[in-house]
């Protein structure tokens, strides 16, 4: 009765989506582990899929484009790096109430380009690093989210990721750093009860 009435009752609050797939835009805000290096703010996307094996768990994976950019000086011209990279997640996602969402997983970050930005008199030039700065690296993050607006989620993620570099490099593999999402769900299965 309640059902009919009012579309609430138990058997409609029990209800979730066994499969889903998520678009979504970030802000990057990575840094090196490098103390001489200032993290800047760059814009990513992503598409995620998740599989539900019940109301409060699921596994998460897809591919995001990751972008990485920080700022250092040398020689009394400030330098940019702008490394991008697709990384492909792999996580559990637990769903404690309706509206929120706590996110655990690897990533392993597949290198795509990295530019050297030298800034000088207000003029900026761009080359291309070599091959072999940079590289693939392995890494993980922890994500809390928020459904609002029905479907909207807005998700917060810290995320990490290393491999061996010399010492000495400022150009390392060896990054960390927090993003801020805003993912919509675009495909949605059946209800399951």
């Amino acid at each position: 009765m309640l059902i009919l009435q009012y579309n609430k009752g138990p058997a409609l609050d029990e209800a979730y989506s066994r499969w889903s797939i998520y678009a979504g835009i970030d802000v990057n805000r990575i840094n090196t582990y490098q103390k001489k290096t200032t993290p800047k703010l760059i814009l990513g996307g992503f598409i995620q899929m998740e599989f539900r094996m019940s109301r409060t768990m699921g596994f998460v994976s897809g591919i995001n484009y990751s972008p990485v950019k920080y700022s250092y000086e040398v020689k009394n011209s400030l330098v940019q790096d702008r490394i991008s990279y697709f990384s492909i997640p792999l996580g559990i996602r637990l769903h404690p109430t309706k509206k929120t969402s706590i996110g655990l997983g690897s990533n392993f970050n597949i290198f795509n380009k990295a530019e050297f930005i030298r800034i000088e008199e207000d003029i900026e030039n761009y080359e291309a690093y070599s091959k072999g700065v940079f590289k693939n690296s392995f890494g993980g993050f922890i994500q809390l989210s928020y459904q609002f607006y029905r479907r909207f989620v807005i998700y917060a993620n810290f995320r990490w990721a290393s491999r061996s570099s010399p010492a000495v490099q400022i150009q390392t593999n060896n990054t960390s750093g927090v993003q801020l999402g805003l993912t919509y769900p675009i495909f949605s299965s059946q209800i399951k009860l």
